[in-house]
């Protein structure tokens, strides 16, 4: 992060979904590296944001702002995800959080038949094990996946979702549908600002980019912590001509893992942030 250019993370995981911090561990860890700007983005669940702002009040120099990250259908129709950020909505809108709870519960009976697919394939951990992991959270693939490394199955998080638990993989089980549009639209019905995540691990992404504001999605992530140089340009350079925001994050989860970025490692500048707050804004007030 340059001194001269304060920038946000806007993509943050906590223990409330399937980051290994919890939110004022993540805080602290933010406050230490000086994130002037940040947003919790569990998966699903804004469960982690009370203790996370109760610690921010610690540090005066950090600005946390409420977020989140769903999943939705690829509208190519190619059975893949997309995932969709969510910044600055009102978080006790109960048609927003109806919704949370309905997905936190499909995404529990999608994790027991991955469970159940394992134990099919030679690969069996115990359901108990995994939302022991879990810890009261929103339960995901990567809780799975930890309980497979224990075990002995493979290395690392990372390779789980190489052959098993990614999509099309011997465990897989597609979650629930829901449309990127619908996805953007809980979060504008809930005076909030749409936001595509890490656009380039979507099939045909430029394709999508030129849809995004029909679908009333605000930006796209250009400064991703696991995008290169090139990749970050050519992204900056589409959302300049879609007149689309530039946003991105580390979309850190302490999982440990080689080659991953810590927090404030990515993310765009504070004017990028403001802009955000005032669709927001105007969303509300339309």
């Amino acid at each position: 992060m340059s001194a001269k250019e304060p920038r946000a993370d806007l993509h943050l995981h906590t223990t409330a979904s399937d980051g290994r911090l919890t939110p004022t561990e993540l805080v602290r860890l933010l406050a230490e590296r000086g994130v002037p700007v940040a947003a919790v983005t569990d998966h699903d669940s804004t469960e982690g944001m009370e203790e996370a702002e109760r610690e921010a009040e610690r540090h005066p120099g950090l600005r946390l702002i409420t977020g989140i990250e769903l999943s939705a259908d690829s509208p190519l129709g190619e059975g893949g995800d997309v995932h969709l950020l969510g910044y600055f909505f009102d978080r006790a809108d109960a048609a927003l959080q109806e919704r949370l709870r309905a997905f936190r519960e499909e995404r529990e009976q999608r994790g027991e038949r991955m469970v159940e697919r394992l134990a099919e394939i030679g690969k069996p951990v115990e359901w108990e094990r995994v939302l022991a992991i879990a810890d009261g959270a929103s339960v995901g693939r990567p809780h799975i996946a930890q309980a497979m490394v224990e075990r002995g199955y493979v290395a690392s998080v990372r390779d789980a979702f190489g052959g098993y638990l990614n999509d099309g993989g011997a465990a897989f089980v597609a979650r629930p549908h829901v449309s990127l549009e619908d996805a953007a639209q809980m979060i504008r019905g809930a005076g909030g600002a749409a936001v595509l995540a890490h656009p380039v691990y979507t099939a045909n992404y430029e394709w999508l980019l030129h849809q995004l504001a029909e679908l009333g999605i605000a930006g796209f992530e250009v400064h991703y912590a696991n995008f290169d140089t090139e990749t970050r340009q050519k992204l900056s350079s589409l959302a300049d001509r879609l007149g689309l925001l530039p946003c991105g994050g580390s979309d850190y989860h302490a999982f440990g893992a080689k080659g991953e970025q810590l927090p404030g490692s990515a993310g765009p500048p504070l004017s990028v942030v403001a802009e955000l707050e005032r669709l927001a804004s105007a969303a509300r007030r339309g």
